[in-house]
């Protein structure tokens, strides 16, 4: 099974976020902090919801949000 901690950046729904705190109680959960050009972004996700990020060996385009729709930058 996969763990994760405190301050380590994960994917939840095909974005970036950081874990910010977990639930030491069940239901297991982890509070994920992400930036979003309206502001921070709080939301609450179980441990099956997450995936690692694959930060050296996978590129991964999951900025779309926060660059706009501009191609070519």
């Amino acid at each position: 099974m996969t763990s994760f901690t405190i301050g380590e950046e994960v994917l939840y729904k095909g974005e970036r976020y950081a874990i910010s705190t977990q639930a030491p109680l069940p239901p297991y959960q982890y509070r994920l902090v992400s930036t979003t050009p309206q502001g921070a972004k709080v939301v609450w996700a179980q441990h099956d919801e997450l995936g690692k990020m694959e930060r050296y060996t996978t590129a991964q385009d999951d900025t779309q949000s926060i660059r706009g729709t501009r191609k070519g930058r």
